[in-house]
């Protein structure tokens, strides 16, 4: 593993997510709650690596989720429309080649990401308000998606939920919050 995604990992205390797959912790989490008692907001630090291999598996979430890139290797990030559209989106720095720092990726997108290819690791972000919980989460099966996005068959092989694994989040599921 990279001495840096080691060393960011072990500092935050990141724990790879149930169903997702990715290294993460919670850096916020708003004391006030909606009217369903989730967090009205949520911010967390996520990790990728190529090897040993961490990612965010399909999955689709209630709510907004805006992607903040801040170091290490591109991240590609993939939407899966409702429409039968599916889009790359790289986050980075390198803005004249086309990257993005900053993305939302809308309620009821399914959606997946990883290092980009030919990268070792990733550092990156996300906020939500409403905040994430174990009910605004599904992960989405490889047969969910498959013969849905063409073009992109090689991606939800790797990407979707394997057919029979858990899609859910447990309900009393709560990621630990980042205290130092």
């Amino acid at each position: 593993m990279n001495p840096r995604a080691q060393e960011l990992i072990t500092y935050f205390g990141m724990k790879p997510l149930p169903v997702e797959e990715t290294y993460f912790i919670n850096t916020y989490i708003s004391e006030a709650t909606t009217a369903s008692g989730g967090p009205a907001g949520t911010a967390g630090l996520g990790l990728y690596l190529d090897s040993p291999r961490s990612a965010s598996t399909a999955h689709v979430l209630e709510f907004d989720e805006v992607w903040h890139f801040y170091e290490g290797d591109p991240i590609a990030l993939y939407e899966f429309h409702i429409d039968g559209t599916a889009r790359t989106i790289t986050l980075g720095r390198d803005i004249a080649a086309g990257q993005v720092m900053q993305h939302t990726i809308k309620a009821g997108v399914i959606q997946a990401g990883e290092v980009a290819p030919g990268g070792e690791w990733s550092l990156f972000a996300c906020t939500m308000s409403p905040g994430f919980n174990a009910t605004c989460f599904r992960g989405v099966t490889k047969s969910e998606l498959a013969g849905n996005y063409r073009g992109y068959e090689e991606i939800i092989e790797r990407m979707g939920v394997p057919d029979g694994h858990e899609t859910e989040l447990p309900a009393d599921y709560v990621n630990e919050r980042f205290n130092k």
